[in-house]
């Protein structure tokens, strides 16, 4: 319903007619499971109290007898919910979900989990999904159980059902609470003030009462919020087609220069062979032109697999560690580069070769776009984490923005639960920090 145009009397009767409303269907919808939460536990607490009735006994007795008492309609209110909310907890839900599209214009959709087929297994029992069962009828009941009792969705539902009952039930009920307060005061001998000012003030109350309804849907009618191990989970997924994906784009790279470059040569050289071989006789000087070409095109060939090799694993990685394989890295860049390290010894080999192409990256990025003139490399170990600083005077602004190699670099720590922080103004200079957990070997 649309409210009139401008201010007025006839807006905030529309308003206060609209939240008595909202105010009756919140207070419908929320006291359900408290209701019957309650009842069933206060008929636990007669049973107790019925059966201690003219008991005499000592004081402590007595006393062990209340704290019995209490505790039995705790226990009765704990079956109440666990019995009630899955039947309960979902209609009224949903109900609340579509209160909030009316009201909020905010659309909520959450998932279920759907009950399992059963399927019937050679050795004649049937299996629910869960666990097996002699006949099909029990295999579908206890499905459609678990799928009931066992929906992490469903428990959320019924926490949406007791907060609502603790907080928005008693909020949105004080204004219909106050009205009929009001009216019975009116109509009572000698009480008119006081109802006419209970009957204003549930009415100046009612448009508002409500709105407590608005985050608490947001927070506690929509999907579960996934829990630690679920967002790990989906980290660690999309660490896995990164590096998916990398690991296809060097095969590629190796294919490539494999292809383009390699294999052209020993191809050519090849020919080379083969046509000395028919000049060997009629023009022994051209058969040794050729020879001497295809030698030349060897030693290139073998040059380049031995390039193509040092950048898949670098000997000098697996023979010296990281520290070393970074300083004989820093002797052909074309930057100053200088490399400090108080690590005492070398880490496990697959964080040491990440380490080590995480910093040979960053020590290209400098060289192509930072426009520095030093570089600084530091290797710490400090609370069974190793750090790699790559720090550089140029102008600075680097940024791990999606598609940058930066960005490939933290994906790539993240596959071993490391960081990577940066810290680059613009003008400079750049600090950037490689950590990952990991052990000395």
């Amino acid at each position: 319903m649309r409210l009139p145009a401008g201010g007025g009397p006839l807006r905030w009767w529309v308003e206060i007619v609209r939240g008595l409303y909202r105010s009756a269907v919140l207070t419908g919808l929320t006291l359900l499971m408290p209701a019957v939460c309650l009842t069933v536990g206060l008929g636990g607490a007669h049973v107790v109290g019925s059966w201690s009735e003219g008991l005499s006994a000592p004081l402590a007795v007595r006393a062990l007898v209340g704290l019995g008492q209490t505790l039995m309609v705790a226990l009765w209110i704990a079956v109440a919910v666990w019995v009630v909310h899955p039947l309960t907890s979902r209609p009224l839900a949903k109900a609340g979900r579509r209160c909030a599209e009316r009201w909020l214009g905010e659309r909520l959709e959450v998932t279920y989990r759907s009950v399992p087929q059963v399927s019937r297994m050679s050795t004649g029992y049937w299996w629910d999904g869960h666990e097996y069962h002699r006949s099909e009828r029990e295999a579908r009941r206890r499905a459609r159980v678990h799928a009931r009792f066992h929906d992490p969705q469903l428990h959320w539902d019924g926490l949406w059902g007791m907060v609502a009952g603790v907080t928005v039930l008693p909020v949105s009920a004080l204004p219909l609470l106050g009205l009929g307060t009001g009216v019975y005061l009116v109509v009572a001998p000698g009480q008119v003030g006081y109802g006419v000012a209970l009957i204003v003030a549930a009415l100046a109350g009612a448009p508002f009462a409500w709105r407590l309804f608005g985050p608490l849907a947001r927070r506690f009618l929509g999907p579960i919020p996934r829990s630690w191990l679920g967002r790990r989970v989906k980290e660690l997924e999309a660490i896995q087609a990164d590096l998916t994906l990398t690991q296809a784009a060097e095969l590629e790279r190796i294919e490539r220069d494999l292809h383009d470059g390699t294999q052209a040569r020993l191809l050519a050289m090849g020919m080379s062979v083969g046509a000395a071989e028919q000049l060997v006789d009629t023009d022994p000087a051209a058969a040794k032109a050729l020879l001497a070409e295809a030698r030349n095109a060897s030693a290139t060939a073998l040059a380049e697999l031995r390039s193509l090799v040092r950048g898949i694993n670098p000997p000098v990685l697996a023979e010296r560690g990281l520290v070393d394989a970074v300083r004989a890295l820093a002797l052909d860049a074309p930057v100053e580069i200088t490399v400090h390290s108080t690590v005492p010894s070398r880490v496990e080999r697959p964080v040491e070769s990440a380490v080590y192409f995480a910093v040979a990256e960053l020590m290209a990025n400098v060289a192509k776009h930072a426009e520095a003139s030093k570089v600084t490399v530091e290797f710490g170990y400090t609370r069974q984490t190793l750090s790699a600083t790559v720090t550089d005077d140029g102008i600075g602004g680097a940024a791990a923005s999606a598609g940058s190699g930066l960005r490939g670099i933290e994906r790539r720590m993240a596959a071993f639960n490391g960081r990577l922080e940066i810290d680059s103004p613009l003008g400079g200079p750049t600090h950037i920090t490689v950590a990952v957990p990991c052990a000395l070997s």
